[in-house]
């Protein structure tokens, strides 16, 4: 049944999705602020919910565009019930702001495959890596990305690797501009850097160690199947699928060295996971089991709600 149903790519999917990010807000995360609500912030809370769906959105776009997966929603369901599994990812708005500017940049970024606006492209994504690492820090990472996509280009020209300095210079300008305006002081800079810790002491509540290890389980037993599928794809195909593996890596890596380990910067490492798990879903011939996937990941939320 939901084979068929997120089998193919249809509004409602859409609609019903952002039901459920709805519904994971409000009795995933508000419960868990004990601030009395006001009139302001449940005008910031729905606007944080806008802002997650317009994330899915903003993926199925690059999936569909980008020929990721197939024509399907199984990312989109994927990306929706991994992150409704771990609420708190909805109290840290740096990191939801962070990440859907990392997913605009890697729309840039998958999109160079493509011989049109190379610098363009390569601009449009340093200058949103920039602006997501002014909300954390460590998104700056993401530029390894963006130097990769470049390298794995034939036609590499000396240009592309300085244009992302480019980006990188105008936006820490423009941030500069603003903090003295509003300060009067460079004290900023030395409060953006932010340390990396390794206590991952919060992992040892239910509410997170089951999601991470569940997600965990599906990127051990969909990789392998990426890892050998990556052989048999067309030259025109491969440098978005090795891109993607690249980006799971170093989304690990941004989530891993999170200052303060909450479960929020798992958040980093669901959109490449989704798209993973999708492809894997995909090709498995056997109905049944794929069906049995599927529920697992619809009912892992719901059972959440209640631990």
């Amino acid at each position: 049944m939901l084979t068929s149903f997120f089998g193919k790519s249809k509004p409602i999917n859409f609609v019903i999705f952002g039901a459920v990010i709805f519904l994971g807000y409000v009795f995933g995360a508000l419960v868990l602020v004990e601030k009395a609500l006001t009139f302001s912030q449940l005008a910031i809370d729905f606007f944080f919910i806008l802002w997650s769906v317009y994330a899915i959105m903003l993926l199925d776009f690059i999936v569909r565009k980008n020929n990721l997966t197939y024509k399907n929603t199984y990312t989109v369901l994927l990306f929706t019930c991994f992150l409704v599994t771990l609420p708190v990812i909805f109290l840290d708005r740096n990191i939801l702001f962070a990440n859907v500017f990392l997913l605009m940049a890697f729309r840039r970024l998958v999109s160079l495959s493509s011989e049109k606006n190379i610098e363009k492209k390569i601009l449009d994504a340093s200058l949103w890596i920039t602006v997501a690492a002014l909300f954390y820090f460590w998104s700056i990472l993401f530029f390894i990305l963006l130097f990769f996509a470049i390298i794995q280009k034939p036609d590499t020209n000396h240009r592309y690797f300085i244009i992302p300095f480019i980006g990188f210079v105008a936006i820490l300008m423009l941030a500069t501009s603003f903090h003295l305006l509003i300060d009067d002081s460079f004290a900023w800079l030395t409060q953006w850097i932010k340390p990396i810790s390794f206590d991952f002491s919060t992992y040892n509540t239910m509410s997170i160690i089951i999601p991470a290890a569940i997600m965990a389980t599906f990127l051990i037993w969909s990789l392998p199947f990426r890892l050998l599928k990556i052989a048999s794809l067309s030259k025109k195909e491969k440098p978005n699928a090795i891109l993607l593996l690249v980006t799971l890596v170093v989304c690990g890596f941004i989530a891993l060295f999170s200052p303060i380990k909450t479960g929020a910067e798992l958040f980093f490492v669901l959109a490449p996971l989704s798209v993973i798990v999708a492809n894997y879903i995909e090709n498995i011939q056997e109905a049944r089991f794929k069906e049995g996937l599927l529920w697992l990941v619809v009912i892992v939320p719901i059972a959440l709600l209640f631990i």
